[in-house]
């Protein structure tokens, strides 16, 4: 076969995978979702191993039931009126906006408008949290609901989770025995990469949120755990989830004086700086460096193609097809030597 002959089937199996991977999408994010739990999951039972050298599926129920403990007390711990709290805190921002905008309007500003519109205006930015449940089940399709698909998601990253190393063997069954040592090494690195990252944004949401929430505690601001909770939830989507988690802080703020919207958004900024450019990049030190410019880019796109989901998964998608394309197409081109299988990421 000829280079030019070579090159044409070659694009038309990439034509042919892509089209099979649209057709496909809501499946593969699924998965992808799955994997993500699963390196949560592997990394616990990983730590928990080291204490404890015990079976893997007995560390496996053991992070799964402690997880689930969890839960359950922050559930009984006042988790079940939190949709009543955000609910309040939507009507909150609506109030706030109109005072606001009623002080522009004094001032001659702004022109008239009515409450109607601000509630209009709000909603677009931030729903109505009585119709989320609806709007969440497009997200994986209109087949299923979203309950159906978070068990979807818990139990591959359960299965995922409880041997890895066979599902990874299996597939590397299927390519020629002469690349499995490279593409072995390739999915060892990535799982690497992927688990560190999830564990690290994890760390990152817990602690975004407690302080952010001791810091509305300490200023007396109303619906300060919903805030904190918030804000922690959102700090998973980076760039975007900063932003998004400090519009409805901000306005809350507004609600008090003036001293305590000064202190609390210095105190926001200060956070969110901490966070940005020092606990993050310490925590990620022996992870792959992700170009910013890249990786909004790509949060763009996906999030315009699958919406939240899309937005929510682009960083870590983004760094697995980074490090599959570093290591099985930009490191063999360049050595020009199948044999070597660089085990480390270059800095």
């Amino acid at each position: 076969m000829t280079s030019s002959t070579r090159a044409i089937v070659t694009g038309v199996l990439l034509i042919a995978i892509l089209a099979l991977a649209w057709q496909v999408s809501t499946p593969i994010l699924l998965i992808f979702a799955g994997i993500l739990i699963a390196c949560v999951l592997d990394a616990a039972v990983r730590m928990l191993g080291r204490v404890a050298p015990w079976p893997r599926p007995v560390l496996l129920v053991l992070v799964s039931l402690s997880i689930l403990i969890v839960l359950i007390s922050a559930l009984s711990l006042g988790g079940l009126s939190l949709w009543r709290n955000i609910q309040d805190l939507f009507r909150l921002l609506i109030g706030e906006i109109t005072r606001i905008y009623g002080e522009l309007q004094e001032l001659g500003l702004v022109q008239n408008i009515s409450r109607s519109d601000i509630e209009t205006m709000v909603a677009t930015f931030f729903p109505d949290p009585g119709g989320l449940f609806n709007q969440a089940s497009s997200l994986f399709g209109s087949t299923m609901g979203i309950v159906s698909n978070g068990v979807i998601i818990i139990f591959l990253g359960l299965f995922f989770a409880i041997n890895p190393k066979a599902y990874r063997d299996g597939f590397l069954l299927l390519l020629p025995k002469a690349q499995r040592p490279r593409v072995s090494a390739a999915l060892g690195d990535t799982g690497e990469a992927l688990r560190g990252w999830m564990v690290t944004q994890l760390a990152m949401m817990v602690l975004i949120g407690s302080l952010v929430f001791l810091l509305l505690w300490g200023l007396g601001v109303p619906n300060a755990p919903v805030l904190g909770l918030l804000a922690g939830a959102l700090n998973f989507i980076p760039f975007l989830g900063p932003i998004f988690s400090a519009v409805p802080v901000l306005l809350t703020l507004a609600a008090q004086d003036s001293n305590v919207l000064i202190l609390g958004a210095i105190g926001l900024f200060l956070v969110q700086n901490l966070e940005g450019y020092i606990l993050t990049p310490m925590l990620q030190q022996r992870i792959i460096r992700l170009s910013p410019a890249w990786s909004l880019s790509i949060m763009t796109i996906l999030g315009t193609l699958f919406g939240i989901m899309g937005i929510a998964l682009a960083t870590p998608i983004y760094a697995v097809g980074r490090m599959l394309t570093l290591r099985l197409y930009i490191e063999p081109k360049e050595q020009g030597d199948d044999k070597a299988i660089p085990l480390t990421i270059k800095e």
